[in-house]
């Protein structure tokens, strides 16, 4: 069983890439999990509240879903280690095997991809947040040496599907 965590900057392909994955993957889960916080009522004005519910939620499915012996795809911009390694932490418990993947590409590439998707009146996303975010991974994927850092910006998400399942078939 696996728990593949898929991370990376805003607009860089984590979703697609992960909805790939979960196809391929008969009876995985897909958790989105920022999709889940439009279920906390209030959420915006409640942010550190919504953060804390949000985390114990992803932790409560991960572990469920790797105790019923299921694999586990997430889709999550994460740039908090400690979160990252809870994650890991509920995978040894299990056996699982963790695949952490990153997608990366240059700032310029990733404000562009953004920019062409839109920014939501009254959005949580700014231009602002995403090079925020950005920098953030950035720092944060020269601290995970077992993560698998993917180049966004010149594969196709066909390509970059072929790539991970190569490379967890290698693990």
């Amino acid at each position: 069983m696996k728990l593949i965590i898929i991370n990376g900057p805003c607009g860089i392909g984590k979703s697609t890439l992960a909805g790939s994955m979960h196809a391929t993957m008969p009876l995985s889960f897909l958790f989105d999990i920022d999709a889940q916080m439009r279920f906390i009522s209030h959420y915006r004005e409640y942010r550190e509240e919504r953060r804390e519910i949000t985390l114990a939620l992803a932790d409560a499915v991960i572990d469920a879903l790797l105790r019923l012996g299921r694999d586990i795809v997430v889709d999550k911009m994460i740039f908090d280690p400690s979160i990252i390694d809870s994650y890991y932490g509920i995978a040894k418990k299990y056996g699982a095997d963790v695949h952490e993947i990153i997608l990366w590409a240059p700032k310029e590439v990733v404000m562009k991809r953004a920019d062409e998707r839109g920014w939501r009146k009254d959005g949580l996303l700014t231009p602002e947040k995403c090079e925020m975010f950005w920098h953030k991974i950035d720092e944060l994927k020269n601290q995970r040496p077992n993560a698998i850092v993917l180049d966004a910006e010149h594969q196709s998400p066909e390509e970059m599907l072929a790539q991970v399942q190569k490379l967890m078939r290698a693990t």
